[in-house]
């Protein structure tokens, strides 16, 4: 399953820019849990999970934000995903539990 793009380029240190068509891969970003949170195969709690990236620890993502299914996580419902790879597995994770350092 293919997760839609949200629209927007998050850079950290830059700004924003509006984005069309499926992600790429052009920039390469980190993404800091700030809670514990499964990476699944695709933008669903419902996905299945691949890994877990723990509290503090850091993921390479592609700077880009997803749309999936909604979640309430860290307090807020969305339905923001972010592509994350941590130690060879690439997956989603929940975009409001993680946060560009």
């Amino acid at each position: 399953m293919t997760a839609a793009l949200l629209g927007t380029t998050l850079i950290a240190g830059g700004s924003a820019s509006a984005q069309t068509g499926p992600a790429t891969s052009a920039a390469s970003c980190t993404a800091k849990a700030l809670e514990t949170v499964v990476i699944r195969d695709r933008t669903s709690v419902s996905g299945t999970a691949l890994a877990q990236l723990n509290k503090g620890e850091i993921a390479s993502t592609p700077c880009r934000m997803y749309y999936g299914g909604s979640y309430t996580k860290c307090g807020i419902t969305s339905d923001r995903w972010v592509k994350v790879t941590k130690h060879g597995v690439t997956g989603y994770v929940v975009g409001t539990c993680v946060k560009s350092p």
